[in-house]
């Protein structure tokens, strides 16, 4: 008889399997979705579909277009077709705008909920 531990993902600082989600800017002036929900370490993408528009965290932590500031990109509003990817790795949640048609509370912005990733419990059982 011998006992095997079923292997499964825990919640970790770092998640084992962390998922990728889409936000479309544009075309126009919002955000789609305008509010996400997603576990602690998963990627958002920001793509721009048509117009004049960047992604700026309410908090400064990320401005992003062509590339991000800080990072050998340029966060201005532009209206290439760029996207940008963000990996979110604190828990809460992060309002972000557009420069060119919001601000941190009106016009086009939207929100990105982050939560702790979902633990899994390690199961144990016996094969003959």
């Amino acid at each position: 008889m011998r006992r095997l531990l079923a292997f499964a993902a825990c919640s970790l600082a770092t998640p084992l399997f962390a998922a990728s989600h889409t936000v479309n800017v544009g075309p126009g002036v919002s955000y789609s979705p305008a509010t996400l929900t997603i576990a602690l370490g998963d990627t958002v993408r920001f793509r721009n579909r048509g117009g004049l528009h960047n992604v700026v965290a309410d908090d400064l932590s990320f401005r992003c277009a062509r590339g991000c500031d800080g990072t050998g990109g340029n966060g201005a509003p532009s209206s290439d077709l760029w996207f940008v990817d963000i990996v979110f790795n604190q828990l809460g949640e992060v309002g972000y705008y557009c420069e060119q048609h919001g601000s941190p509370t009106d016009g086009m912005r939207g929100t990105i909920v982050v939560l702790p990733s979902t633990p899994v419990d390690l199961q144990s059982f016996t094969i003959d």
